[in-house]
């Protein structure tokens, strides 16, 4: 028989699942080796949900002294038909502060962050490849490369590895807004509160202002280990030319070239020396991705993968490669953001251009 201990309001499993023999749930944790990712584990996590400040406290020592936090809500409400595809949540980012900074900010909002069925929220450290969150689904999870100092951290806290871990929602079950519970069925702690502090548009609202977060894109969703970093990063300080700098994350270059081209399609209007910063980034992450192992260049090939086909389908003029002693056809292919210049350019980058000569030059 499973012995009860207490979950968030917000995701309440149908009656019919708790009757089912199926229905076992025990605290504890599992973990695996992430996915394309075998120095670095995922943990997920079942406990007590009193217990959760704790245990966020306990293992936000695995993104270190500095972090970002990490919201996931939706903005804006909304009524979803039978046959409507599910209205997916924003994710949210903060920039880097000290993890504690982060921890004593959210300290006002976090019993509403865990019992809100409409709400996720955790801490990451990309540099180290470490993220904690709580989802809407109401499970913890962890992605890091310390799995011992984890399972330390567990143990701590009481929490036995289990084979197999059951969730709440597993089983069928609701999602409920703070808002729509009665007053007995919210804890202790949030029973004085007005509808306007329970609703998670008012109060997700105040932590994107107070954190000055940006919104991101489930193409954005990208792990890089540790390890890995390490060895990229390695690789990036050895480039004499490059004059890397060891306070710059591989990961925001990848970024950088996403930005650029999303610049390019809505009309760049930058100069010359602008465009070619935007082509070096690319460069740059060509470099990496040539020496890296083969799961490693997959993973980056795989996440640029669209911004690469946009840009090549924004190019014209590809039988020219820009402002090059040769145009060999042999790297065509491999380096095609320099072969052609962007389709909506703006007058000042045409200008540039002509004065280089390269409506002039043969193809």
């Amino acid at each position: 028989m499973t012995k009860f201990f207490p979950q968030p309001c917000g995701l309440s499993v149908w009656a019919s699942e708790t009757c089912r023999p199926e229905f076992r749930l025990r605290q504890g944790f599992c973990y695996s080796h992430l996915e394309e990712c075998k120095d670095a584990f995922r943990f997920a996590i079942l406990t007590d949900s009193n217990k959760l400040p704790s245990l966020l406290q306990d293992c936000s020592s695995l993104v270190s002294a500095e972090s970002f936090f990490v919201l996931e809500y939706y903005p804006e409400k909304f009524l979803l038909a039978d046959n409507e595809t599910p209205v997916e949540p924003t994710v949210f980012y903060s920039p880097y502060m000290p993890t504690e900074e982060i921890l004593a900010m959210i300290e006002p909002y976090l019993s509403r962050l865990i019992h809100d069925g409409f709400v996720g929220f955790g801490l990451a450290n990309s540099r180290l490849g470490a993220e904690l969150f709580y989802s809407e689904e109401k499970a913890f999870t962890c992605f890091t490369a310390n799995h011992i100092r984890t399972m330390n951290i567990l143990a701590r806290q009481g929490l036995h590895h289990r084979s197999e871990l059951l969730f709440p929602a597993d089983f069928a079950h609701d999602h409920l807004s703070l808002v729509s519970l009665e007053e007995m069925q919210r804890p202790e702690e949030l029973r004085s509160f007005t509808p306007q502090q329970l609703d998670y548009i008012t109060f997700c609202g105040e932590l994107v202002e107070m954190f000055e977060m940006q919104p991101t894109t489930s193409n954005d969703d990208f792990f890089l280990s540790c390890k890995e970093q390490d060895g990229i990063e390695t690789f990036l300080s050895c480039q004499p030319d490059l004059c890397w700098s060891g306070d710059e994350e591989f990961i925001h270059l990848l970024m950088d070239w996403k930005d650029f081209v999303d610049e390019c399609c809505e009309g760049f209007n930058g100069c010359l020396d602008d465009y070619f910063r935007g082509l070096k980034i690319r460069d740059i992450i060509a470099r990496v991705i040539d020496q890296t192992d083969n799961v490693t260049r997959d993973k980056l090939l795989k996440f640029i993968s669209e911004a690469d086909n946009t840009f090549r389908g924004q190019l014209v003029e590809t039988s020219r490669k820009m402002f090059s002693d040769t145009n060999s056809e042999r790297f065509r292919n491999q380096r095609f953001w320099r072969w052609g210049v962007t389709r909506n350019h703006g007058s000042t980058l045409r200008r540039d251009l002509i004065r280089n000569g390269w409506y002039s030059s043969q193809s």
